[in-house]
């Protein structure tokens, strides 16, 4: 490093155009050259008696002027050495947690998905010197010196203060083109480069070439571990190499041209756009992504998971559970449209109160909505569903549960056949289209109860009469024109479609001829597990919902909790009935 200075101030010297700045104290080569520190380094000698002290690594020879410990002592009232300030400030701190991790439940550290919650910060995780602290700092403020103290910070000017709290400085680092030019190309001076911005609050790159502006972002994806998510904005042609540079790109269109549009991934007007880009729409459509994502995997490893099962019944003999055509149309009616109006219009907090509290945006880089303990969660419950509608739908069709005389009640056989047996109906193919009509709408059920905004709608949503508000795509109740016409309802035309098709002679359709009369028509048992084993599969869905959002709550089911109550207040203080 030393050979590096050298080089670095011999070049800087040596350019013509910095001659007139040198004077006799400014350049000594003995001093670079020398184990003895320049002249500029005696200005630090508290700084360097300071950090020796807080190591622990000061002989008996090194004794602490009277002057660095009256600045040391002082640190409050502005007296404090600017070195030592600066370079105390980057040493991290060793002070006692006020948490104690030992009261973490073992539930909490398996399934909590909140990191505050299974990392056991949460207040009932305090520990109990400092719930006594707090306590005794309640009554009489009494407390207060025990808690600093046990943090490691201690009043100004006591007896016991040698340092203070490295926590409470903000530290900013600014630098030039000029200096990056000699910095950037060569990896040490680089990773200390990194080193010193890393722990700062801010990097303030000012009069930088557009190469150095996608080389400095290069450098931030190069030396994170792990690799963050990189974001540049820009108005102009030079920050098109850092847009490029970046993961996420946002174009600033103005008064320098569309360059920075054109190469970026989105694109505001202005500048302050950027806040209701990140903390609304980039909040929204992560959660909507995240849960779409999620629930294509679960439903999809629903339904394969269910003809796994019934393989273990048929001896692994090959026999397919569900006819083809059937199969065909589950990605269609099992709750894809639901789920795809939920990634368009799903909302779990409002867009005032997300500007009201901005640290609701951690609920993405905290992996609230996508993250491996959530993905376990929707397995486990998958595997839940799978079990459900099997075993509660296969065995009461088996030994002639699904046997009726079909002539009287409301199943009754109006045929013209009217032969005996018509009414047993206990093929495979009413077998099983019983279980995945029930798979069908426990997928739905799960897709609205995932949903946090359901969109009801006004009524009538078609109408002639002026003074209705708005057309009718403004009043249509998406969430359940999804659930019932686009699901349950299309699903229901599907089969008496396909059996009718198949009547009209011998083709592909003709095997389920009848199936669909002797399913919903002759059956009273079909229609009994489409109520009940749906209702027994979102009770344990709901069970386990309730529990979580109980003890293990993420911090946008507490912020969804407190949006919900000062919505109450508010219509109290306006006189509504809540």
């Amino acid at each position: 490093v030393r050979q590096l200075v050298r080089e670095i101030i011999e070049e800087f010297w040596s350019d013509p155009n910095n001659a007139h700045l040198k004077t006799e104290d400014d350049y000594d080569e003995t001093s670079v050259v020398s184990d003895d520190p320049p002249a500029v380094f005696e200005r630090a000698k508290s700084a360097r008696e300071s950090l020796q002290s807080r190591r622990g690594r000061r002989s008996s020879k090194e004794v602490t002027s009277t002057s660095t410990i009256q600045k040391l002592a002082l640190c409050n009232e502005n007296l404090f050495d600017e070195e030592a300030l600066s370079m105390r400030s980057y040493i991290p701190t060793s002070s006692t947690s006020k948490f104690d991790n030992r009261k973490r439940s073992i539930f909490e550290r398996l399934f909590a998905v909140d990191t505050d919650v299974r990392n056991g910060h949460l207040v009932k995780h305090l520990s109990d010197d400092y719930n006594a602290a707090l306590a005794l700092d309640t009554e009489n403020q009494a407390g207060r010196d025990e808690i600093k103290e046990m943090l490691g910070i201690a009043e100004p000017g006591s007896p016991g203060q040698t340092h203070f709290d490295p926590k409470s400085v903000q530290r900013g680092l600014i630098v030039e083109g000029a200096a990056l030019k000699h910095i950037l190309g060569d990896p040490i001076l680089e990773e200390m480069l990194f080193a010193v911005a890393s722990c700062s609050e801010s990097v303030i790159a000012c009069r930088v070439s557009p190469i150095q502006k996608a080389l400095l972002l290069k450098m931030v994806r190069k030396y994170v571990e792990p690799t963050p998510t990189t974001l540049a904005i820009g108005d102009g042609a030079n920050d098109v190499g850092m847009i490029q540079e970046a993961h996420i790109g946002i174009g600033i269109s103005g008064l320098e041209g569309q360059q920075a549009v054109n190469s970026s991934d989105f694109a505001i007007a202005q500048f302050r756009y950027l806040e209701t880009l990140l903390l609304i729409h980039g909040r929204w459509n992560f959660m909507r992504m995240s849960k779409a994502v999620l629930f294509f995997f679960y439903k999809n490893a629903a339904l394969v998971s269910t003809m796994m099962v019934y393989s273990v019944k048929s001896l692994h003999s090959g026999t397919t559970l569900f006819d083809p055509w059937v199969l065909s149309v589950f990605n269609f009616v099992g709750a894809s449209l639901p789920i795809v109006f939920m990634a368009i219009f799903d909302r779990d907090l409002s867009r005032d109160y997300v500007m009201r509290n901005p640290e609701v945006y951690q609920s993405g880089p905290r992996k609230e909505y996508m993250s491996l303990r959530t993905f376990i969660r929707w397995v486990v419950i998958c595997v839940v569903h799978v079990f459900t509608v099997y075993y509660f739908t296969a065995p009461p069709l088996q030994l002639g549960g699904g046997v009726t005389s079909a002539y009287k009640g409301l199943m009754a056989n109006f045929s013209s056949r009217r032969s005996v047996g018509d009414g047993e109906g206990g093929g495979l193919k009413v077998f099983g289209t019983t279980i995945f009509g029930n798979l069908v709408y426990i997928v739905t059920l799960k897709a609205l109860l995932e949903t946090r905004s359901i969109i009801n709608g006004e009524f009538p949503t078609f109408t002639c009469k002026k003074g209705k508000g708005e057309g009718w795509p403004n009043r249509m109740g998406y969430t359940w024109v999804s659930v019932s016409w686009f699901s349950v309802i299309f699903y229901i035309w599907f089969l008496y479609m396909y059996e009718l098709i198949g009547r009209s002679g011998p083709s592909a359709f003709f095997p389920f001829v009848f199936v669909t009369e002797h399913l919903l028509n002759m059956r009273s048992i079909t229609w009994v597990l489409s109520i009940l084993t749906p209702t027994i599969a979102m009770i344990f869905d709901v069970t386990g919902k309730v529990y979580s959002n109980i003890f293990f709550p993420t911090q946008s089911q507490i912020h969804a909790e407190i949006e919900m109550q000062e919505r109450k207040a508010s219509r109290k203080k306006i006189g509504w009935r809540v």
